[in-house]
């Protein structure tokens, strides 16, 4: 029997191959590997493990890009703050920023080798920083800090004001949140003007 235009015959041929007839005379074998009674539900067998094969490779391999991306914009970098230099010692706001910027720039440019460092720079990710900017009471609690950080293995750098050798501000290389989260805990986030009104009024000059 000739096969129509819009008909197809399957059949076995043996009992390693489904060969399939087509209205050009053409047969193609495909290895089942197993003997089958019916050609056409072998053919689906097989055709549904390739494509559940197909889609389970895809779920995985995008289950990990996320799971990279995700890791990677998770980067932070940690800024602490003496809250004390604006409230107690009139510092000037933008003394202030500049101890910040010290410290985390410094920060960035010891630990400029670290794969971390090398993504959180990423000239396609440099408009995605994240920090986390929190405030301690006074040098005392800062240089405390640092001593924890020390003995945990966090990179960080504390800056120190000269010529005072004054310890004003410090912060880490960029980490996954989750690896340092629990050192800072006892740390209150940064909020609202931290001078004092003489500063806010314009007394003192900026720098740093």
């Amino acid at each position: 029997m000739r096969p129509s235009t819009a008909h197809r015959l399957v059949f076995v041929c043996s009992t390693r191959f489904v060969c399939t007839s087509t209205n050009k005379g053409v047969v193609r074998r495909h290895d089942v590997g197993t003997k089958t009674g019916s050609g056409a539900s072998s053919t689906a067998r097989v055709s549904l493990a390739k494509y559940k094969h197909r889609t389970s490779h895809i779920a995985t391999t995008t289950h990990r890009a996320m799971s990279s991306s995700a890791a990677e914009s998770n980067l932070v970098q940690y800024v602490v703050l003496r809250k004390d230099l604006g409230l107690s010692l009139g510092w000037p706001l933008g003394s202030i920023c500049a101890q910040a910027a010290h410290a985390s720039v410094a920060a960035v440019w010891e630990f400029k080798e670290h794969p971390d460092t090398v993504t959180y720079c990423d000239p396609e990710r440099i408009d995605d920083m994240h920090k986390v900017v929190l405030e301690v009471k006074n040098e005392t609690q800062l240089r405390a800090l640092a001593e924890k950080l020390t003995e945990n293995g966090v990179a960080h750098k504390l800056w120190l004001e000269q010529p005072e050798n004054a310890a004003t501000c410090l912060a880490t290389r960029p980490y996954r949140k989750e690896e340092i989260a629990f050192l800072f805990k006892k740390c209150n986030l940064a909020k609202g003007v931290v001078v004092s009104g003489a500063a806010i009024a314009g007394q003192g000059q900026s720098g740093g």
